[in-house]
């Protein structure tokens, strides 16, 4: 459907030097933001017509991340400290405070949604206790888009939970230090089945007289994939977008829909582009009498601060395997840019 627009634009496209794959947010910001609209309630129907976007240069930025890796050997009870968490302590610390601290309820109930998933649960006491657990993050704020971000990394993944635990800061000691002063943790936990709210039934557990307990929980399971595309292999689901070996000279370029100009998220239209791509370097060969021919994409959803802004499409003339899917986001400036619903596609 995008076609001949696309095929007015390729030679603009194919003249860059497509060899950087980073995420191009300087031309992005170019584009406006996404609107969040609210649906009109005094009509029937509503239909938003769709435009195809204009082809914008390929460029460079920074990848970033703001989680933590953190890896706690077990100790049995000699009061030697935990690594202290990021979140805030109430103020008493007992338990009852922070159940029902504020702030906590605040940070669940603001957080994301992230692109690809659906809420199961929002500032729950209780995480989950699921079957196929696929492991847990500390994380250093409470960041549902990063604890989506390892659910795209992790193959299998079907569903997430973020939330907010009282952990103790000393080895709980009977002896020594039966009740230490608290420490405030982000978690996320992955699962490789999808959740319910009947599975948030974790709401603590004791460590000597130290209670630990769950709050701002929130949770997620992940949308189903994209359809097929016609005469391509896939979806192959991938953690991040394409980063193939700049060496390998097989990116191509990209287009991009942002989804305030088209009608939305549709790998078909990275199909479109891609095959027009093909059909444009075949009409205006190299001088040898080679050309470049478009045999895989990736297409994914591209985010600023969580909200989703437009179809990436990216175009290879090499297949690359799910390992090279590891651009997860980048920042530009205080803005927050990421990747999901990232698939790729093959040529049959």
């Amino acid at each position: 459907m995008y076609i001949p627009f696309i095929l007015a634009a390729l030679a603009a496209l194919t003249s860059a030097l497509p060899s950087p794959q980073l995420i191009d947010l300087v031309a992005i910001e170019e584009y406006p933001d996404a609107v969040r609209v609210t649906a009109p309630i005094d009509i029937v129907k509503d239909v938003v017509p769709s435009v195809p976007a204009a082809p914008i240069r390929p460029l460079t930025s920074i990848i970033s991340s703001s989680k933590r890796d953190l890896t706690v050997e077990k100790r049995d009870g000699d009061c030697s400290p935990y690594p202290t968490g990021s979140g805030p302590v109430p103020s008493p610390d007992t338990v009852d405070a922070f159940e029902s601290f504020p702030t906590f309820a605040a940070m669940a109930t603001a957080a994301p949604t992230p692109d690809g998933y659906e809420v199961v649960f929002i500032n729950s006491n209780a995480s989950l206790t699921a079957s196929d657990y696929m492991g847990l993050y500390t994380l250093t704020t409470y960041d549902t888009l990063g604890c989506a971000s390892q659910c795209d990394q992790a193959s299998g993944c079907q569903a997430f939970n973020m939330y907010i635990e009282r952990d103790p800061s000393l080895n709980a000691s009977a002896d020594n230090c039966p009740n230490p002063p608290s420490t405030t943790n982000y978690k996320c936990t992955l699962w490789g089945a999808p959740v319910s709210v009947e599975e948030a039934t974790n709401s603590g557990q004791y460590q000597d007289s130290f209670q630990v307990v769950i709050a701002g929980s929130n949770a997620y399971n992940k949308d189903a994939p994209p359809p097929a595309c016609d005469g391509y292999n896939g979806p192959t689901e991938l953690g991040g977008a394409i980063n193939a070996p700049p060496s390998s000279g097989s990116y191509m370029g990209y287009q991009y829909f942002p989804f305030s100009q088209s009608q939305g998220y549709d790998p078909q239209t990275c199909a479109d582009a891609c095959n027009a791509q093909t059909t444009y370097d075949s009409e205006n060969l190299a001088a040898d009498g080679s050309y470049m021919a478009c045999i895989f994409f990736n297409a994914y959803v591209l985010s600023e601060d969580g909200i989703p802004q437009g179809l990436y499409c990216s175009m290879y003339n090499e297949t690359w395997d799910a390992s090279y899917g590891t651009n997860y986001g980048q920042y530009q400036g205080d803005d927050r840019y990421t990747v999901s619903r990232s698939y790729s596609y093959a040529l049959m």
